[in-house]
């Protein structure tokens, strides 16, 4: 994924949107309607992607990373994430650990437990929310208090490597939610 972004976001090898052309269905022939749809192309990136002051990426073992000299974070976006680790408990403590007071997290994703037979737990949605409490991480809107609907904690339906027009969808019941730390 890291070797993705560097390509998308270096200005040498992408300069304008719709840059890029790939046939992302032409090696998965079952479940296809025909073969227009089969090899069909799709453009990217539908923005110009570009680093900034603003953002940081942080590479290697997310549970190793300490920021240098004490730096903090406003935001931890994860996605399609939490459940991918071996430890949901230390994933949620670095998590408020990497965020500066009054800091936000922001979660996407299915808890599909990915680690195998090495996962310490797998939680139901229940208890991970119960957990991110529990660790000082409070979510928006579950403490009784007005927040736009927008930011409110759901289950969203995500395609994950869908093809809209084959006969075969699989689609997560993904769970969205915001949490400050407390």
């Amino acid at each position: 994924m890291n070797l993705g972004l560097r390509f998308l976001i270096h200005p040498s090898a992408t300069s304008k949107t719709h840059q890029h052309t790939i046939q992302p269905f032409s090696h998965r022939f079952s479940n296809q309607k025909s073969n227009n749809h089969l090899f069909r192309s799709v453009t990217f990136p539908d923005v110009l992607p570009r680093y900034s002051s603003h953002f940081q990426i942080a590479e290697g073992d997310f549970l190793k990373h300490n920021p240098a000299n004490g730096e903090l974070y406003d935001y931890v976006v994860t996605q399609f994430f939490i459940d991918t680790g071996t430890n949901v408990v230390a994933t949620l403590q670095q998590i408020r650990d990497l965020l500066k007071p009054g800091g936000k997290w922001i979660n996407l994703g299915p808890l599909l437990w990915a680690g195998g037979g090495s996962v310490a737990m797998e939680l139901s949605l229940e208890e991970v929310l119960a957990l991110a409490k529990e660790v000082g991480l409070e979510i928006l809107g579950e403490s009784g208090e007005e927040i736009e609907q927008r930011f409110k904690r759901r289950t969203v339906e995500c395609e994950y490597t869908a093809d809209r027009l084959g006969t075969f969808q699989r689609i997560y019941h993904a769970e969205f939610w915001i949490a400050t730390k407390t």
